[in-house]
């Protein structure tokens, strides 16, 4: 056997640190970079299709959450405004969000001018199914601490029974000559939060967008948990999915 020289040597020694590097920092990176999986709750009829709630976790921290439908949702809706409860998957948890529910408005809701066209309803409740069908109807002028309200974001002060009241973005669009086809809502409950709503038409939907786009957010929050910053609307052409997302949920 003959030896080695110290310039072999030196040269498999290198070869076997950066060996040993790569592969300490290709287990670094999978060790530090959990996966994203999504994790869906329970499919309800929805026109001739389905729709369910889902939700995005990396690791034990949510990231999104949502409201899938699928392409037959959309045919076979009722002429009344009828809506669908999508609960949240069981086994996770989303803080502050409890339940979603889709609400279809064939000809749309008040004002007429405004939002009188059909859309649908896309409600992420931070309160129990059992509070949301106790939300009493009528005039509601409680005081939302202006801490927990978003710039730009005024009361419609009547209530909607098992919603609560409306609090519009006074700068979207649709306020100022322009037609509407999505925007983003908060709802409050004798000053409470109870609800975060995109809202989107029919006609917009069936366009098949992918956009996402900003929420406005108040100073801070009633109760703490894990909050969007952006919701997004997307089609899954893949599986034939209409995806509404609320998105980069922080801790607030």
């Amino acid at each position: 056997m003959h030896a080695s020289s110290p310039r072999v040597l030196t040269q498999l020694l290198v070869i076997g640190a950066l060996a040993a590097g790569a592969f300490a920092l290709a287990c670094s990176s999978d060790s530090t970079a959990p996966v994203v999986e999504e994790v869906d709750g329970p499919p309800v009829t929805v026109g001739s299709g389905t729709a369910h709630a889902f939700v995005m976790m990396r690791g034990r921290e949510p990231t999104t959450v949502g409201i899938a439908m699928t392409d037959a949702a959309f045919n076979g809706l009722p002429t009344t405004m009828a809506e669908f409860q999508l609960p949240l998957p069981s086994n996770v948890s989303a803080a502050p969000f409890d339940h979603a529910t889709l609400n279809w408005n064939p000809q749309g809701h008040p004002p007429p001018t405004i939002y009188g066209v059909p859309h649908f309803d896309f409600h992420f409740y931070t309160i129990s199914v059992a509070a949301q069908e106790a939300v009493q109807g009528g005039l509601d002028t409680t005081t939302v601490p202006s801490q927990y309200v978003p710039q730009d974001y005024v009361s419609e002060l009547e209530a909607v029974p098992m919603m609560g009241v409306h609090w519009n973005d006074s700068l979207a669009a649709e306020w100022h000559g322009q037609p509407f086809d999505k925007t983003l809502i908060y709802g409050f409950t004798h000053g409470q939060l109870d609800f975060i709503e995109p809202m989107v038409t029919t006609a917009y939907l069936q366009t098949h967008p992918d956009i996402t786009e900003p929420i406005k957010q108040p100073a801070s929050f009633q109760a703490p948990g894990a909050y969007p910053t952006t919701y997004s609307i997307r089609y899954d052409a893949a599986h034939g999915l209409t995806r509404i997302t609320l998105d980069s949920l922080t801790q607030r």
